[in-house]
């Protein structure tokens, strides 16, 4: 689908007089790149009130993403956010040598491996969020998932649950996404008490994970997240400071919430909806149970719901969109983007292409099978991302919904709530299904 052109101007994708596509970015935006993409190619305009943007989709922008990692930064997409923390930098602002030093900081708890080993945490944490519930009442799908990922991850990276810092977590990085990424809230947002008072309490019990953990200091050395960060911070403050370490700290409490929670979701209401597909994985998952908590092996035979894993990450993609700057002039599809403009990343809009996924928008399992495998050509199935920057707990995330989604079908019988419910995207700032909820019909075990 690349375009050629001799003319440094990709074409413009329908909308209004001054407001230009603004009423369907609003309804769907990731959507709208999506289609445009599919009529207009991999490069494209689009206006919104007033403002105008270029658009850059298909697998040749994810392939050049990883191939040409120089052409891109995102420094002043996050900028702000940090630095409203208190920072100066954080991950995904850094490249090159300082992103994969950073990386590695971060590698060892949100590694696949980190997951693995400790599978008997995590289907703990799984029972007993969901036991918190009784026969019949209804559970808030999308809360009940991050409030449940954030407890995995917060224990896998630094041995503490969030408690009741949970909702300040959540007000804190959800408002910084809608003012500072999305732009769907004015900047005066941050300056609301509610924000102010969730940002302070935040950050208090950073410093009080940082510092408990290095009061309480095992004297044998192990590699242990939080006592990297202290001594990178120490060591060499102009690399990472102190504030920037306590930024990192809340990784683990943020970094699922608009990732492993809304896919979790997703993937939970797809299995509802279809209920052969559903049946299939319970047996599987019923199998891998039968010997008491599952193993690593056990996850990797299970392929119907890997298989599931991977439909609901195509139809609802971890990160589809992503906000991007040139960082020096960049070709693309005949097309000149010059430096330090600012652009959007359509990384999944292949993920809805019919010359790649036969009738994209049916969710079909078969696909990830011989003889489709459709996701297997170079750069059409993206759902964290592409290039240096892809999401570091891809890995991570992947056996995470699967463990989540075994573990709560293997235990209860479930069912939408209400049993009419239709899907409904929303963006909050995320990707999510909103008002999507569920209950416990009986439990199995």
């Amino acid at each position: 689908m690349t375009t050629s052109t001799t003319s440094n101007i990709p074409p413009l994708a329908p909308g209004l007089p001054f407001v230009g596509s603004i009423l369907a970015l609003a309804q769907d935006a990731q959507d709208f790149f999506y289609t445009q993409y599919r009529q207009l190619g991999n490069a494209f305009r689009v206006r919104a009130l007033g403002r105008e943007f270029k658009v850059l989709a298909g697998p040749e922008i994810n392939i050049a993403m990883a191939t040409q990692p120089d052409a891109f930064t995102a420094w002043d997409i996050w900028e702000p956010v940090v630095r409203d923390f208190g920072g100066r930098r954080t991950l995904t602002m850094v490249d090159g040598p300082e992103h994969a030093r950073m990386r590695r900081l971060l590698r060892q708890s949100f590694s696949r491996e980190a997951l693995v080993t400790h599978i008997p945490m995590v289907t703990d944490v799984v029972v007993e969020s969901l036991r918190r519930y009784t026969v019949g009442a209804r559970i808030p799908g999308v809360y009940f998932m991050q409030r449940m990922t954030a407890d995995v991850l917060g224990l896998l990276s630094n041995g503490r649950v969030p408690g009741d810092q949970f909702d300040d977590i959540v007000l804190w990085w959800n408002t910084m996404m809608e003012v500072f990424i999305s732009r769907s809230k004015p900047v005066s947002k941050i300056s609301q008490p509610a924000y102010r008072q969730a940002r302070a309490r935040v950050k208090e019990f950073a410093t009080t994970v940082f510092t408990d953990r290095q009061a309480n200091r095992p004297v044998a050395a192990e590699d242990n997240f939080l006592d990297n960060l202290a001594d990178t911070s120490q060591q060499d403050p102009e690399f990472l400071n102190h504030d920037e370490a306590l930024f990192l700290t809340l990784v683990a409490y943020f970094a699922g919430l608009d990732t492993v929670a809304n896919v979790s979701s997703f993937m939970l209401y797809e299995l509802l909806k279809h209920p052969d597909i559903l049946a299939r994985v319970r047996a599987e998952a019923d199998q891998a149970f039968a010997q008491g908590t599952p193993a690593a092996d056990s996850l990797r035979a299970m392929p119907t719901l890997h298989a599931t894993a991977l439909e609901t990450l195509r139809l609802y993609p971890i990160a589809g969109v992503l906000p991007r700057i040139t960082a020096r002039d960049f070709e693309f599809a005949g097309y000149v983007i010059p430096k330090g403009e600012h652009f959007m990343v359509a990384n999944a809009a292949p993920h809805f292409a019919p010359q790649f996924y036969a009738d994209p928008y049916r969710f079909d399992i078969t696909r990830y099978s011989e003889p489709r495998l459709e996701h297997k050509k170079r750069g059409v199935f993206a759902p964290f991302g592409s290039g240096p920057h892809t999401c570091l707990g891809a890995g991570l995330a992947e056996v995470q919904i699967m463990l989540v989604i075994a573990t709560l079908l293997h235990h209860a019988e479930l069912a939408l709530d209400p049993a009419n419910y239709r899907l409904k995207k929303a963006y909050l700032p995320s990707m999510t299904p909103k008002g999507f909820g569920f209950s416990i019909t009986a439990w199995r075990s």
